[in-house]
């Protein structure tokens, strides 16, 4: 007979009714154990909406598309790459536009707790946004991002926004 050795034998025909006491707890603590230890791989995966990370010290990190010049009430593109993995999915670009500034916050969506695993290798998501400055004159673009400074892309409080770069856009008069 082929014995498992975490899983004891039954007992005999005729054994003592203590001896399959025994037997069946020792079951039922092995039917908890696996059941906690299956629920413990099926916890809820936590969805964070989270600031984009940007490495700007990477050269291989593609640059903010942001246009030099415009023109007062023309809407103008602007593309934006933030860091992703496979714990990582794409989310919106907040824009806020105030006379001649605006500021843009790439956002994604990270995933933590639970069976979420990063197996993926290092990839870009590319945000879009569209502005309309409607004043003549010089304008400033705020780009707000998080630097990843911490190391642990994984965790959300990696992810605070504690990143500014200012572009200028010259803003002509509309015709």
């Amino acid at each position: 007979m082929v014995h498992v050795p975490i899983i004891p034998p039954g007992p005999p025909p005729g054994a003592h009714p203590n001896r399959t006491r025994q037997v069946l707890r020792h079951l039922a603590r092995m039917a908890v154990a696996v059941v906690i230890v299956g629920l413990t791989g099926c916890l809820s995966v936590t969805e964070h909406r989270v600031i984009g990370i940007i490495d700007f010290d990477d050269s291989s990190w593609p640059l903010p598309r942001i246009p030099e010049t415009a023109t007062a009430g023309v809407p103008i593109e602007m593309t934006i790459w933030t860091m992703s993995t496979g714990c990582y999915r794409q989310g919106d670009t907040e824009v806020e536009v105030d006379g001649r500034s605006a500021v843009l916050t790439p956002y994604d969506f990270l995933e933590t707790g639970g069976d979420a695993v990063c197996p993926a290798p290092l990839f870009f998501f590319e945000h879009g946004a569209t502005v309309v400055l409607e004043e003549p004159g010089t304008a400033e673009i705020v780009l707000v991002y998080s630097t990843g400074s911490t190391g642990r892309p994984w965790d959300p409080e990696n992810h605070k926004g504690d990143g500014r770069k200012v572009y200028t856009v010259e803003v002509s008069p509309a015709d």
